[in-house]
C-alpha cells in the first residue's frame, strides 16, 4: 500500500499527499518518519529545531521522494535543507509537516448548498500563521480534478513539489509555510483522463497584466486602511437608493489622454475624475475596468491593466469621504470562449456551460457557481467598500434573485445593449401622441421569459430616469432609452404581476420620485357607467367622470377621466408634469369616448387641464367639464378638489322639513344677490363665501327675507357676464373661496332658516378657447350647424341636447348642486331660448314636423325636473321664461314641462311700465295694473324685480320711479307693496330694498353709504316690515296659484288710479286687504266695498312717517265696516288715501268687531 502510494506521489496522482509527506510516527516501531518529495535535489536534510544536527534523507524513489527514520521520537520540530545538482542549497519548513485545515467540513456542506457567503475568506490565497509559521494557504474549489498543485517562482513552477490535500466538498487546500507576499501563483490541475494544465486562481485577488494570467498573493484584508468608517455605517443603515441618483459612468482604458470620461489607470480617478464629479454634483460614479472580449484571469482582482488594488481602494475611498458612491461593473453573463481561465477548470464543465450566442454562460445550476458569484457581490462590498454593482435584469434574476440582502450593497441593473421590444411603429404612435391604448404598451408587461418583465415609461426631457423596486430597495434600474422623444423601458428581475415600483426622474433640474401611472390599468368606470351614460341616465356621472382621489393598490393618486370620442389623443397636463401632455397620455375606453387615466402621487390642489390632439390640427389645453375646483380667473386651470367629506353639513333639520314641505303655501321671499358686488372689502376686494355668511346672513335675517337666490356661482372666466357664461358647470368661482367654503355659506343660511337658490345656466356656454367649445376638435357640446348652435345675440353656444352625454352631463350637474351644496332650488336661465329653435334668429332650421320648437330641448326639460323633483323633493325648479309657452310650471305628466314655478315676466315688464308713467297719464293704462290677474293661476308664478330690470341704461328701480324724490321713494313703497300683495311669490335684487338710485354695477358694490341717508334707511325698514307681514300673514302666500286666494274689490278705478283687492289663505276668513293709490292725489273719504262687516285693523302703511311718508296712516289703526254697499259688496269701509300709498287691512274675527 505504501509502495502505491509512493508511485502515486511520485507520478502526480494522489490526492492525499498528507497521508504520505511529512512527519508519520509508528507506534509500534516507536520511530518518526519524514517523507518530502523534493525533485529538484541531490541530497536533503532534516534540520531539528533543538539544534542537535542536521540527519540527511535518503532517497526513496530516483525522480526526488527522500525519507527518513528517527528510532524513539514521536513528534519533531524541523526544517528541511536541500542542494542541488550544482551545489545550492535552501533551507525550508516542510509544507506536510503543518496539518491546520482552515477549510472545514461544516464549511465544505454550506459551499455544496451554495450558501458560503464568505467563500472568498476561505478560497483563494490567505496569509495565515500556522503552528507559529506564517506563510500561505492555498485553497481551490475542483471537485472532478485527479491532483491539484500550487506552483510559482518558490518552488520553479514545480507542481511535483506542493500538491493540495482534497476534501470531500471537491475543494483541495495546502499551506505554504515560509511564502510571503507578491509572490506569483497558479494551480497545476491533473484532470481524471491524465491530462495536465495551469489554471489562474478564481479567487486570486491580485493577476498579472493580460496576457499573462498568474496570480498574486496579497493580504487583501489588510491592503489598505480606510476612511470611510461614516459612510458606510449610514449605507447600511439605509439599504436603499439615497436619491436623487445622478451616475458618471468612466471606463478604464488605455489612451493617449485620460479625461473624466475614461482615463488609463486608478491613479488618475482621484486627479482627474474625482474633481469632476463635485463640480458637476454627481451622487454616483460608475467603473467599467472588463474591456469586451477580454479575458479575465479573476473577477475577485480589479483589471491590473490600470493598477493595483490599493490605488483603487485609495479613489473609493476619497469619493465616500465627499458622499460620492461607487459602482463597479459586475461580472459579465457570457464570458469569451476563447482563453477563458474559468473553462474547463478542472478538466469538465464545471463554472461554464454554453450559451446560444456560442459564448460561455456560467453554469448557475451548480450551487457551487452561484456561491461563487454571490460572494463576489460580497467581496466587492466588504473588501473594496463598492456600494452597488452594474449587471443585467436576466444575470441578476440568475445569480441572485431570492438571495440574503447584503449589507449596505445595492445593485444596478442595466442592459448591456438594450434591444426595443417594441415594434418602430408602435413606438412612434406613443412618441409622438398618436396612441389610444397607452397602457397596452406603457407600464410593466411580460417579456416572454420566465422571471422578466419589461417596464416602458414615456419620459420627455428626463435625464437619468431609473425604477425602484419597492420590494428591493437594493436594486435600481436605470430606464434606457429606445425609441422618439422620451421612451425608455428596463428589463425587470419580476413577474408583473407581483411587481411593485416607483420611477424616479430628474426633469427640467427637479429630481422627483413618483408612481408610474402605467403600472396598473385601473378604472373607477363599469360597463354599466358607460351605458347608462350613452343612454343619458346617469345621474351621478360626477362621481366617474372629472377628477377623482382615490387609491389603487395601496397608492393613493388622482383618476382622471373625460368624454371626449372624436379626439385621437388625449393626456392629462399640470404643473406636475411641467404641462407636457406627452408626460401622461390617457387610455380610451372602447366604445364609450372616455378617457382615463390614474396619476399616482397627485392629490388636492393639483392644478390640471386636458391636452387634446385631435384628428387634424395641432393639440390644445382644455379645462376639465367636469372638475369640482378651478383656478381664480383669469387663470383657467382646473383644480383636483374631493367635495366628499369636505363639509360637516349641520342642517339635517331644515332638510328634513323641506323635504316634506309644501313650499307653493309658503312664503318665499327671496333676496336675489350677485356675490361679487353686494359687498367689498375695505381695500376693494370680495367678500369670501365664509364673509358672506358673516355679514350677509344677518342682513338677510334683519329684511325678513326666507330665501337668498345668487347669480350663477358656477366658474365663468368672464366678471361681466355676471356668471351666465360658464366654463365649468360643477366648479363654483374660486373668485370668493373654495367648494367647501361654499358650503359653509349653504349651511349657515338653512341653520338660520334661510333657504338657497342657484341660478343655473344650461341653455348655452361660452366660445372660450380653454372651455368646452370644439372640445375635441369636433363640436362636441354644441351643435354643428351655427343656426342651431349659436347665440347670435350672446355671440355664446348652444347645447346639443338631442345628445344623450350632453343631457347626461347637465342633468347630473343640477343633481350635483342639489346633492352636494344643499341648494333648496334651481332657477333655469333663459329657458325660452331653450325652447324655441327660432329664438332671436333669423336664420333657422325647424324641428322634423316643420315647428320652431326645440323637441330635444323640450325632453331635456322635462326629464331634468322629473329626475330632480323625483330624487329632492322639496326642491324649487323655476323657469325664466319669457313667452307664452303653456303648462311651464305644470308635471310632465300633465303635459307640463314639469317646473315648480315661473317668473312672471309679464307681470313685471306691465307693472314696471305702469309705475315709470307720470301720475297724469296713468289712467290710460290702467289695465298693466289689473290685467296680471287674467292669467295669474295658469301658471306657479314668481313676481320677479330682478337685476335685468336695473341694468343697461333701464335705470335703478327707485330711478324708474316719476316725481321729486319724495314722490320716488313713496312710488318704490307703493310698488313693493303692489307686488307683495299680489298672487306669487316674491323677489327682489340687491340695492333694491334701500332704494340705491343708481344702476346695479357689477365692477363695484352696492351704495352702503346711502344708508346713512333717512330715507333709504326707513325704504329699508319698510321692506323688512313688509317681508315679515308677507311672511306672518298666511292669506298673503298660502294661495298663490288659485282664484280662490285672490278678491278683486276694486279693479276699475282707473280714473282715481286705485285698485283693492282681498288676499285669502286656505280659511277664508283669514284674509288680508290691500288698497293702494297709484295717483298724485290724496284721496279723502274714499269708500270701498269689503266682503266682511268687521273691524278692518291696519297691518302695514307706506305712508307712515317712520317709512319715510307723510304720516297720514289710519286714526287708531282701525276701521269698522258700514253696512252701505259699494263696488258690489253689502258693506264698505271709508279711508283716507294719501297720495302714492298703500293700505294692508286685516278683518278682525266678528266676535271682536
Amino acid at each position: 500500500m505504501l509502495e502505491e502510494n509512493i508511485q502515486k506521489i511520485v507520478e502526480l496522482r494522489h490526492d492525499a499527499p498528507y497521508a504520505i509527506l511529512g512527519p508519520h510516527y509508528a507506534e509500534q516501531e516507536r520511530a518518526l518518519t519524514i517523507r518530502a518529495f523534493l525533485p529538484q535535489a541531490e541530497r536533503a536534510w532534516v534540520l531539528p529545531a533543538d539544534g542537535t544536527g542536521k540527519r540527511e534523507m535518503r532517497r526513496l524513489h530516483p525522480d526526488g521522494l527522500f525519507a527518513i527514520r528517527i528510532p524513539g521520537v514521536a513528534e519533531l520540530e524541523y526544517r528541511l535543507m536541500t542542494a542541488d545538482a550544482g551545489g545550492q542549497t535552501a533551507t525550508f519548513d516542510d509544507p506536510y509537516a503543518i496539518h491546520e485545515p482552515s477549510f472545514t467540513q461544516a464549511d465544505g456542506r454550506v459551499l455544496q448548498r451554495g450558501a458560503l457567503d464568505s467563500l472568498f475568506t476561505k478560497l483563494g490565497a490567505h496569509p495565515r500563521v500556522k503552528e507559529g509559521v506564517t506563510g500561505v494557504n492555498f485553497t481551490l474549489w475542483a471537485p472532478h480534478a485527479s491532483r491539484v498543485s500550487v506552483v510559482g517562482a518558490f518552488n520553479r513552477w514545480d507542481g511535483r513539489r506542493h500538491p493540495l490535500e482534497r476534501h470531500e466538498s471537491g475543494v483541495w487546500e495546502l499551506f505554504v509555510p515560509g511564502l510571503g507576499l507578491g509572490e506569483l501563483y497558479k494551480y497545476e490541475i491533473r484532470n481524471a483522463e491524465g491530462a495536465v494544465f495551469l489554471k489562474t486562481d478564481p479567487l486570486a485577488f491580485q493577476t498579472e497584466v493580460y496576457p499573462k494570467t498568474a496570480a498574486l498573493t496579497r493580504d487583501i484584508q489588510h491592503l489598505y486602511d480606510w476612511t470611510d468608517g461614516p459612510w458606510m455605517a449610514r449605507s447600511v443603515e439605509t439599504p436603499g437608493w439615497e436619491l436623487p441618483v445622478a451616475i458618471h459612468h468612466v471606463i478604464l482604458g488605455e489612451i493617449a489622454e485620460p479625461g473624466p470620461e475614461r482615463v488609463a489607470a486608478y491613479g488618475q480617478l482621484q486627479n482627474i475624475v474625482l474633481p469632476h464629479l463635485l463640480e458637476r454634483k454627481f451622487t454616483q460614479v460608475e467603473l467599467a475596468f472588463w474591456a469586451d472580449n477580454e479575458t479575465v484571469a479573476s473577477y475577485y482582482a480589479p483589471n491590473p491593466r490600470y493598477g493595483r488594488p490599493e490605488e483603487l481602494m485609495a479613489f473609493i475611498d476619497a469619493c465616500h469621504r465627499r458622499d460620492i458612491g461607487v459602482i463597479l461593473d459586475w461580472i459579465p453573463p457570457l464570458l469569451p470562449r476563447e482563453g477563458q481561465e474559468l473553462s474547463w477548470f478542472d478538466g469538465t464543465r464545471l463554472y461554464d456551460r454554453d450559451d446560444a450566442w456560442g459564448l460561455l454562460a456560467f453554469n448557475l445550476e451548480r450551487p457551487e457557481v452561484r456561491n461563487f458569484l454571490l460572494a463576489n457581490a460580497l467581496f466587492w462590498r466588504q473588501v473594496y467598500h463598492v456600494d452597488a454593482l452594474r449587471t443585467d435584469a436576466r444575470t441578476y434574476a440568475a445569480r441572485l434573485a431570492g438571495s440574503g440582502m447584503v449589507a449596505g450593497l445595492r445593485f444596478l441593473i442595466r442592459e448591456t445593449a438594450i434591444k426595443p421590444t417594441l415594434a418602430a411603429a408602435e413606438s412612434a404612435a406613443l412618441t409622438e401622441g398618436r396612441h389610444a391604448d397607452p397602457h397596452a404598451l406603457l407600464g410593466p408587461h411580460p417579456l416572454g421569459e420566465p422571471g422578466l418583465t419589461v417596464v416602458r415609461a414615456l419620459l420627455p426631457e428626463a435625464e437619468a430616469p431609473c425604477l425602484l423596486p419597492e420590494n428591493e430597495p437594493r436594486l435600481l434600474y436605470p430606464l434606457q432609452w429606445v425609441a422618439g422623444d422620451g421612451l425608455f423601458e428596463a428589463i425587470i428581475a419580476a413577474e408583473p404581476a407581483t411587481l411593485r415600483y416607483r420611477l424616479n426622474a430628474t426633469e427640467r433640474g427637479w429630481n422627483h420620485t413618483f408612481a408610474d401611472p402605467y403600472a396598473a390599468t385601473f378604472s373607477i368606470l363599469g360597463d354599466q357607467d358607460c351605458y347608462l351614460f350613452a343612454e343619458g341616465n346617469h345621474y351621478r356621472m360626477f362621481e366617474k367622470l372629472g377628477a377623482h382621489v382615490c387609491e389603487v393598490n395601496g397608492v393613493s393618486g388622482v383618476n382622471f377621466a373625460v368624454w371626449a370620442p372624436n379626439a385621437q389623443r388625449i393626456s392629462v397636463a399640470g404643473p406636475f408634469n411641467h404641462w407636457d401632455g406627452r408626460r401622461h397620455p390617457m387610455r380610451l375606453r372602447p366604445g364609450s369616448g372616455i378617457w382615463e387615466l390614474f396619476v399616482p402621487g397627485l392629490a388636492e390642489g393639483e392644478l390640471y387641464k386636458f391636452e387634446i390632439l385631435p384628428r387634424t390640427g395641432p393639440v390644445f389645453l382644455k379645462t376639465d367639464p367636469y372638475a369640482f375646483h378651478t383656478e381664480v380667473p383669469p387663470g383657467t386651470a382646473s383644480v383636483v378638489y374631493d367635495p366628499v367629506g369636505k363639509h360637516d353639513w349641520r342642517d339635517g333639520e331644515w332638510m328634513e322639513r323641506r323635504a316634506r314641505s309644501k313650499v307653493w303655501e309658503r312664503p318665499v321671499a327671496i333676496y336675489e344677490v350677485h356675490a361679487g358686488s353686494w359687498r367689498h372689502k375695505a381695500g376693494g376686494e370680495f367678500l369670501s363665501y365664509r364673509e358672506l355668511a358673516d355679514q350677509l346672513i344677518p342682513y338677510v335675517l334683519e329684511l325678513g327675507f326666507t330665501h337668498i337666490e345668487f347669480l350663477p356661482l358656477a366658474e365663468h372666466p368672464y366678471g361681466p357676464s355676471w356668471g351666465y357664461q360658464i366654463s365649468n358647470f360643477y366648479a363654483p368661482t374660486a373668485r370668493f373661496g373654495r367648494p367647501d367654503d361654499l358650503m359653509e355659506l349653504i349651511d349657515r343660511c338653512h341653520q338660520h332658516n334661510i333657504g338657497v337658490i342657484l341660478d343655473w345656466v344650461p341653455a348655452h356656454f361660452p366660445k372660450d378657447a380653454h372651455a368646452m367649445a370644439w372640445f375635441d376638435g369636433t363640436c362636441l357640446y354644441e351643435h354643428a350647424d351655427p343656426r342651431q348652435g349659436e347665440h347670435p345675440d350672446w355671440g355664446t353656444l348652444i347645447f346639443n341636447y338631442g345628445r344623450n352625454e350632453i343631457e347626461n352631463f347637465l342633468i347630473a350637474n343640477a343633481l350635483y348642486w342639489l346633492e352636494k351644496f344643499h341648494f333648496d332650488g334651481l332657477r333655469v336661465d333663459a329657458v325660452a331660448s331653450m325652447l324655441y329653435l327660432d329664438y332671436s334668429k333669423k336664420d333657422w332650421i325647424p324641428n322634423k314636423y316643420g315647428g320652431n320648437e326645440n323637441l330635444e330641448a323640450i325632453e331635456f326639460i322635462k326629464h331634468t325636473n322629473a329626475v330632480v323633483h323625483a330624487q329632492h323633493p322639496g326642491v324649487m325648479m323655476i323657469a325664466e321664461e319669457s313667452t307664452a309657452w303653456p303648462n311651464v310650471s305644470r308635471p310632465t305628466d300633465m303635459g307640463g314641462l314639469g317646473f315648480g314655478f315661473k317668473w312672471n315676466m309679464g307681470w313685471m315688464h306691465d307693472v314696471l311700465f305702469y309705475m315709470q308713467k307720470e301720475p297724469v297719464h296713468r289712467r290710460h293704462h290702467h289695465d298693466k295694473l289689473t290685467f296680471g290677474i287674467v292669467y295669474a293661476f295658469s301658471e306657479n308664478f314668481i313676481l320677479s324685480l330682478s337685476h335685468d330690470e336695473v341694468v343697461h341704461l333701464k335705470k335703478s328701480l327707485l330711478g324708474k320711479m316719476p316725481g321729486s324724490e319724495r314722490q320716488r321713494f313713496a312710488n318704490l313703497r307703493l310698488l313693493y307693496a303692489f307686488m307683495y300683495g299680489h298672487p306669487g311669490k316674491k323677489l327682489l335684487f340687491m340695492g333694491g330694498e334701500f332704494g340705491q338710485p343708481s344702476e346695479w354695477n357689477h365692477d363695484g358694490e352696492l351704495e352702503w353709504p346711502l344708508l346713512r341717508k333717512p330715507q333709504h334707511q326707513r325704504m329699508q325698514r319698510f321692506v323688512s316690515d313688509l317681508n315679515k307681514l308677507y311672511a306672518l300673514e298666511p292669506a298673503c302666500h298660502q294661495v298663490d296659484f288659485r282664484a280662490a286666494g285672490f278678491e278683486w274689490l276694486d279693479a276699475n278705478g282707473a280714473e282715481t288710479n286705485v285698485v283693492g283687492f282681498v288676499r285669502k289663505a286656505r280659511d277664508p276668513r283669514e284674509a288680508v286687504l290691500f288698497v293702494l293709490n297709484f295717483s298724485d292725489q290724496s284721496h279723502k273719504r274714499y269708500r270701498i266695498g269689503v266682503p266682511y262687516p268687521v273691524t278692518y285693523r291696519e297691518l302695514l302703511h307706506s305712508d307712515a312717517s317712520e317709512y319715510g311718508g307723510t304720516g297720514e296712516t289710519l286714526p287708531g289703526k282701525a276701521v269698522i265696516a258700514e253696512e252701505v254697499a259699494s263696488h258690489g259688496f253689502a258693506f264698505s269701509i271709508v279711508l283716507n288715501l294719501p297720495p302714492f300709498s298703500a293700505v294692508v287691512l286685516k278683518p278682525a274675527p266678528p266676535d271682536l268687531g
